[in-house]
């Protein structure tokens, strides 16, 4: 935008910039195919993100059969969640 407002200065286009740079304001990025897209991406990952606290959190008080039972997942799933985290902050038998 920089650049585009100093070429339109150079070639007397600063009113057009101005409309241009107030017409951007005006647009509902939220209507927008990229906008729902890039939201959907961060609900998702902002799940998984709290999937992942909570078996955390669990399993640092419980076994991962414990925590399989009480979130529905299988023992697999929370073993594979367990194990993007750090294994530093679990304790050894609950690894």
């Amino acid at each position: 935008m920089t650049m585009l407002e100093i070429l339109s200065k150079n070639r007397d286009l600063q009113a057009q910039v101005e409309e241009a740079e107030h017409m951007l304001t005006e647009i509902n990025i939220e209507s927008l195919p990229s906008f729902n897209i890039g939201f959907g991406r961060g609900k998702a990952e902002g799940r998984e993100e709290g999937k992942a606290e909570i078996v955390h959190s669990l399993l640092s008080r419980v076994g991962v059969a414990e925590v399989s039972e009480l979130l529905g997942l299988a023992p697999e799933a929370v073993k594979r969640i367990a194990a993007k985290g750090s294994e530093d902050d679990l304790p050894r038998d609950r690894r």
